[in-house]
């Protein structure tokens, strides 16, 4: 990442070995995802690393946005607040709140920072699926992610 970047997880590890791989991972999405904006690079190897499927979409489309505007990203981006849930059929739930009140855009060309005063927009609320490793890859996968704007939740947290 580039030193004006700086992504914080506050995260505590699960004690169940799969909910904290798979939390670790989604972590992992997300710096990959900030990567790929970073490199202005749509088809970044880092999030396709960590992902399928809709996730893959979501950050492909994320990334390609933020070319085609002619910006990157500047300033601390905070996790926090994760769970970890697993379901029957041996994927995992992660559920996180993210506050992007110091977390701003900065246009390409010129460098200027697009700062943003914080408010309700500034929190989120991320939920991704995650799949187990397989035969071919050693890690857990976002497939689906969902994100819940706007969130009062996450605010109070």
């Amino acid at each position: 990442m580039p030193q004006d970047v700086n992504l914080v997880f506050d995260f505590d590890a699960p004690s169940d070995a799969n909910s904290a791989a798979a939390l670790a991972n989604a972590e992992n999405y997300m710096r990959a995802l900030t990567h790929g904006m970073t490199q202005q690079d749509p088809e970044d190897p880092a999030y396709k690393y960590y992902s399928e499927g809709l996730a893959a979409q979501y950050a492909k489309s994320q990334i390609q946005t933020m070319v085609k505007g002619g910006w990157t990203v500047n300033g601390t981006d905070e996790y926090y607040n994760a769970k970890a849930t697993p379901l029957s059929n041996k994927n995992i739930v992660v559920t996180f709140c993210r506050n992007q009140a110091k977390f701003y855009g900065k246009e390409v060309k010129t460098g200027k920072i697009l700062r943003t005063e914080e408010s309700l927009a500034s929190y989120e609320k991320y939920t991704l699926l995650m799949n187990p490793p397989s035969a071919s890859s050693k890690i857990w996968k976002a497939m689906v992610i969902e994100v819940a704007g706007k969130s009062e939740e996450c605010k109070a947290a």
